[in-house]
């Protein structure tokens, strides 16, 4: 009974990180949108990847996480946001040349499955809030995390939770380039990466507002 309840509180933690969308969650819709489900669920599985990862060093770390975490910042902030910057940018450049008749392929995401997984492992990865986020979480758990069984079973429903999650998101991209033409892509695209773009401006400023070595 121990078990099936840290899973289900494993389950509901992990829906309620990925639920709020951000950039990573446009990026999901894009993915689907530009690559299809199969093709998309790489990058998916990346976030979830992740997720799991952050959430069983919370599960080892325990109260040391947040300190841990809190004194990189504000440097894995700013890293994120630079990279959401440059992925946005570049995604903009390439939705302005696919605008053109003959360019209408260009739409697509580049890379193979192996190569979108790794990027969007990284673009998480570099928002170590999750496991600051997981620790609090656990701290208000703590029973889970004595027992290796219910330890494992909170991991695992904060895994399936997050993977669901981040796989609905690119299935409903998929959902909309079957029913839509290259136009509706070129959009979703051109929208999409400059939404990513406003996501890592923020994140840079925010970051450089915690940077103590900058007076402001």
């Amino acid at each position: 009974m121990d078990a099936l309840i840290a899973l289900l509180t494993g389950s509901v933690a992990g829906l309620a990180l990925a639920a709020p969308l951000g950039a990573i969650g446009i990026l999901l819709v894009q993915e689907g949108v530009a690559r299809g489900l199969r093709r998309g669920l790489p990058a998916a599985l990346a976030v979830a990847t992740v997720d799991v990862s952050y959430c069983t060093a919370a599960v080892l770390l325990g109260g040391l996480a947040g300190p841990t975490v809190t004194g990189l910042a504000p440097w894995p902030q700013l890293l994120g946001g630079i990279a959401l910057l440059a992925l946005g940018a570049r995604g903009l450049l390439r939705a302005r040349a696919a605008f053109r008749p003959t360019d209408v392929r260009s739409v697509g995401r580049s890379g193979t499955s192996a190569q979108r997984y790794v990027l969007f492992l990284g673009l998480t990865a570099v928002n170590p809030a999750t496991l600051v986020y997981f620790a609090a979480v656990l701290s208000g758990v703590a029973g889970f995390a004595e027992s290796v069984v219910t330890a494992v079973a909170f991991v695992v429903g904060v895994g399936v939770a997050s993977f669901t999650w981040q796989a609905l998101l690119v299935a409903l991209g998929a959902g909309l380039r079957r029913r839509t033409g290259p136009a509706f892509r070129r959009w979703s695209g051109f929208v999409g990466d400059g939404l990513v773009v406003v996501f890592g401006v923020a994140l840079v400023v925010q970051a450089l507002e915690r940077c103590p070595s900058i007076d402001w």
